[in-house]
């Protein structure tokens, strides 16, 4: 799908594999889809192992682990749809783009055939924020 440049744009940056962390930037890139908004998300530090092939993020921030077993009990029995699920949803409407941070994969030793396919673009810093500059809303999740 080609980006029209007068819809509007959300840009986030995750810089957390916690479950707590990717649900809120995947609910809201996946409600800007549905909404005709633009989403680009920049997973960078421990962000980006949520994007790892064969990692599934199954814990919660320290300060909510007691809502840990509710989420996971929720994706369970199928009430809320896993992060993933939702990002390939967003993804399929062409109105999602995913980015993984370029210092991040070689900081860890990573290589692009590390990461799921979901992953658009490698790109470092200054590359992303060119990217999000003309977001309407921008959003750090860490």
């Amino acid at each position: 799908m080609m980006w029209v440049k007068t819809m509007p744009k959300l840009s986030i940056i995750i810089s957390s594999d916690k479950l707590d962390k990717l649900y809120p930037a995947a609910i809201l890139a996946s409600t800007a889809a549905a909404m005709d908004w633009r989403a680009e998300l920049f997973f960078t530090f421990w962000g980006l192992f949520a994007l790892k092939k064969g990692y599934e993020p199954k814990n919660v921030s320290g300060d909510y682990s007691q809502y840990e077993d509710a989420i996971i009990g929720s994706v369970e029995s199928g009430s809320l749809p896993s992060w993933r699920s939702l990002m390939e949803n967003a993804k399929k409407t062409g109105k999602v783009r995913m980015y993984a941070c370029s210092t991040t994969l070689n900081t860890f030793g990573m290589k692009r055939e590390d990461l799921e396919e979901l992953v658009d673009e490698i790109v470092g810093a200054a590359t992303f924020l060119s990217k999000a500059r003309d977001a309407d809303v921008t959003l750090f999740i860490s």
